[in-house]
């Protein structure tokens, strides 16, 4: 990098032209960095690159500081809304089986009111229905069977408790079959069996279909909150971020752009006292340079201190 250019002339006097030869150019080198540092206003520079360091610093921290904020807020609602989804979908799954539970009771009613009508004794039918409390446990174990997906045992384990309770509660009411032919028994038997495993079918069913509804909502819900961003307010957040540092790098710019004219003069005083051709940055290769240095920086501290006075 060339850091001052000088041009020297040799001129010649008297009557008669005499041929003249370009004289032989000598370099300086000077470092820069010593240049700079020795600048009165350095220390001001200093300060402000510091502190622009610092706000670029701080950014970062308080972005990182917002996004894992954001992130634990995200699942926070995340887990709050799953939990909101799956007591729905519980509820929903109680009332479903409760409208089919009562639908295959009345079909049952309607055989045995048929069949009793052929004997003379007619008994009172009543229907001993699941209780809230065990529809409540039946849809439980559903939600854990098709929702939260166990495994191994505690699966069998809950089928099991399923089956039974479906079997040895639902459809099991009074029937007074007293005199009744055994086709007539085996009829209304056949009925309850049925009505049991058609149930307890409908259950699993209606358990896969509010399982699939749900998947189906927890993906919209973890889709509308990646939407909504990491940051509350990402442009607001960093435009104000980039004004600060902005106007900070204009102060810096500034200052250092009049650090650099005071020594390019300086420089320009020194190749001219020396004659130096030209004043690099830094040594070339195959050119033989005066360090100049520390004449340039004494220049520089001298006017410091006539600018002090």
């Amino acid at each position: 990098m060339i850091f001052v250019g000088v041009g020297l002339t040799l001129a010649g006097c008297g009557t008669k032209k005499a041929e003249q030869t370009a004289p032989h150019p000598v370099y300086g080198v000077a470092d820069l960095e010593t240049l700079v540092k020795s600048h009165p206003k350095y220390s001001e520079y200093f300060r402000l690159e510091t502190e622009y360091s610092h706000l670029v610093e701080k950014y970062k921290n308080e972005q990182q500081r917002i996004i894992r904020v954001a992130s634990q807020q995200s699942k926070i609602r995340a887990s709050v809304q799953d939990q909101s989804d799956r007591l729905a979908a519980e509820n929903e799954l109680k009332i479903r089986v409760k409208t089919k539970e009562d639908e295959l009771n009345r079909k049952i009613q309607d055989l045995y009111s048929e069949l009793s009508e052929k004997y003379k004794e007619k008994g009172v039918f009543s229907v001993d229905n699941l209780t809230a409390e065990e529809r409540a446990r039946m849809a439980n174990l559903q939600m854990k069977l098709t929702v939260l997906g166990v495994r191994g045992d505690e699966k069998e384990q809950i089928k099991k408790e399923l089956h039974e309770l479906l079997s040895s509660r639902a459809f099991q009411g009074g029937y007074p079959m007293n005199g009744w032919l055994p086709e007539d028994v085996e009829k209304m038997n056949s009925a309850r069996e049925k009505g049991s495993a058609e149930l307890e079918k409908y259950a699993d069913e209606q358990a896969a279909e509010i399982k699939a509804d749900l998947d189906k909502k927890r993906a919209e819900t973890m889709k509308t909150i990646g939407a909504e961003g990491i940051l509350a307010a990402p442009e607001e957040f960093n435009a104000e971020w980039k004004d600060k540092m902005e106007a900070k790098q204009k102060e810096i710019v500034a200052l250092k752009e009049k650090m650099m004219e005071d020594i390019r003069r300086e420089a320009g005083r020194v190749a001219s006292e020396k004659h130096l051709t030209m004043i690099f940055t830094q040594y070339r290769a195959n050119i033989s340079a005066e360090d100049v240095t520390g004449d340039i920086a004494g220049k520089i501290i001298t006017m410091g201190k006539q600018e002090d006075k």
